[in-house]
């Protein structure tokens, strides 16, 4: 039988993971940040996306 690779006498303090609501309702999104890295994310898969002729290489 295998035994686990972990320790179960682990103890989690839940307060380290709580998050006030307010702080979430105050929060300002950064609208220019989030329009800069979809931009980036469309430029590199535009960079990276293969012509007819090498598509039809490859196929």
């Amino acid at each position: 039988m295998e035994v686990p690779n972990h320790n179960t006498d682990t103890i989690i303090d839940s307060d380290i993971y709580t998050i006030s609501w307010s702080d979430i309702e105050n929060t300002e999104p950064d609208y220019e940040n989030y329009l800069t890295d979809i931009e980036n994310f469309f430029r590199e898969d535009s960079e990276n996306d293969l012509t007819e002729e090498e598509f039809m290489k490859y196929n």
